[in-house]
């Protein structure tokens, strides 16, 4: 079970870096990333995303394609918090490299991967309510010119 934050709830002085460690999967960096107040502590940020049926809403095998016009205040929502966290990142650590807004531009074109978690993947044991995910932003990564956040969708 995760706790979810709603976005509106995102406040910036919540967020914490840790250590930056080397990257294993890339030439970099990546810091994780937790998010604290008076109340709880989580490692990462955690938050809904209710993808509305809409005419245009397909899912494939785990590639969803929305309408981001019938998204609109979501999308600009954690558009927002993509851009504060790494506005963040550089202003701490002193660095000017080129940000890379992902999560931004995946909602914007309505295409999104998004993770099914392994319990989910045995169709008799939980059926999937298909409108309701929830992304994880884990961390920030950098290499030698850009910035970026990384995250997961994952079906509820």
């Amino acid at each position: 079970m995760f706790l979810l934050l709603q976005p509106n709830d995102f406040h910036i002085k919540n967020v914490y870096c840790l250590e930056k460690k080397q990257n294993k999967i890339m030439d970099g960096f990546f810091t994780k990333i937790i998010f604290t107040n008076s109340f709880m502590t989580m490692n990462g940020i955690f938050f809904k995303l209710v993808i509305q049926k809409s005419p245009l809403i397909q899912k494939t095998s785990y590639f969803l394609q929305f309408d981001p016009n019938y998204h609109k205040d979501i999308i600009n929502r954690l558009s927002v918090i993509e851009k504060q966290l790494l506005l963040y990142y550089t202003t701490f650590h002193n660095i000017q490299k080129t940000p890379v807004y992902n999560l931004k531009n995946q909602l914007q074109n309505g295409s999104v991967k998004y993770y099914r978690p392994f319990y989910k993947e045995d169709a008799y044991k939980i059926q999937s309510r298909g409108d309701s995910y929830y992304i994880k932003i884990s961390g920030i990564w950098e290499n030698q010119f850009e910035i970026g956040i990384t995250f997961k969708i994952l079906e509820d």
